[in-house]
């Protein structure tokens, strides 16, 4: 059996933390969240909810409480390994739901941010004991869930920003040999067919994690202006080849690979309403496969 390799608990968008609050962060990054949708987060909690429902129908969790999400890194422990495989996605689900964009998240994200981090609260502590185990390069499962028990208990994995973070656990595992990343993630499997690669923007990431675009080397937030420029300019033709040299950081393959998917999925909103006057999800089937034609998920590894 192949070792796994457990990425960060914490979502990108949300690993920052706060000093000095009455409530607790985690509360306050999901309500950021929640407060700035339409809907006021109605269909991310049905999400959260349902994968919850699935999770327990297919026996991976006994019920719903902290005790039984407690339990599946226990068992990972005992068995050093990581045994579940769901039968969908949650991450898929909220990329179709789409992450807010409006100008009152970014400042509720950024406001957050500037209150710093703060060493004394849980999401500092799980994030500094998992840069500790990413540094020592021993990211056996068992090591792993044992940083993360270390940190959180029972009653923190009631909240759903852990509970968040357990599901999308499971869709960022790669199966894994000593010497890094060997398995193509769920979300470049979207099509496998052989493409001219002639006009495809190049993504590659070096053994000592430097990112490059067509061999320029760029930060994240300069990797996702290129990815828009190009994907606006190649619309339906848009391929992208993404590579990465075995030695990579697992978190550095995961910001890129999000970076990928959130641009696309950023134009794909944008057109939604310029054309239909509707955010993507409200879309028929119909429209929404139009969309996807124009801006295509062409990944290749």
């Amino acid at each position: 059996m192949k070792k796994l390799i457990l990425t960060y608990l914490t979502f990108g968008l949300l690993s920052i933390s706060c000093q000095g609050q009455t409530e607790r962060v985690e509360v306050k990054l999901m309500n950021c969240i929640y407060e700035n949708y339409e809907d006021k987060g109605a269909e991310f909690k049905k999400a959260l909810s349902d994968f919850e429902k699935l999770l327990i129908n297919e026996k991976i969790l006994k019920n719903g409480t902290g005790k039984s999400y407690k339990a599946i890194f226990e068992k990972i422990v005992n068995d050093d390994d990581f045994d579940y495989n769901p039968s969908k996605s949650f991450l898929d689900k909220i990329i179709d739901i789409g992450m807010p964009q409006n100008e009152s998240f970014r400042n509720c994200q950024s406001e957050l941010r500037g209150k710093l981090k703060n060493r004394f609260s849980k999401i500092a502590e799980l994030q500094t004991v998992l840069d500790s185990i990413q540094n020592s390069r021993n990211l056996s499962p068992s090591i792993v869930a044992k940083g993360i028990l270390s940190v959180l208990n029972e009653k923190d994995f009631e909240l759903d920003y852990y509970k968040m973070s357990v599901f999308f656990l499971f869709d960022t595992i790669s199966y894994t040999n000593d010497s890094g990343i060997s398995r193509k993630l769920p979300e470049f499997k979207e099509d496998e067919t052989n493409y001219d690669l002639s006009k495809a923007i190049n993504i590659y990431i070096d053994g000592n994690n430097l990112i490059f675009a067509n061999k320029e080397e760029v930060n994240i937030e300069k990797l996702k202006v290129k990815i828009r420029e190009y994907e606006l300019k190649n619309k339906s033709e848009s391929i992208i080849s993404f590579k990465a040299e075995r030695a990579t950081m697992y978190s550095t393959y995961v910001e890129v690979q999000n970076a990928i998917i959130e641009q696309i999925h950023v134009l794909r909103e944008q057109l939604a309403k310029e054309k239909y006057n509707k955010e993507l999800n409200k879309l028929t089937e119909e429209q929404q496969s139009e969309i996807k034609k124009i801006y295509p998920k062409k990944i290749v590894e």
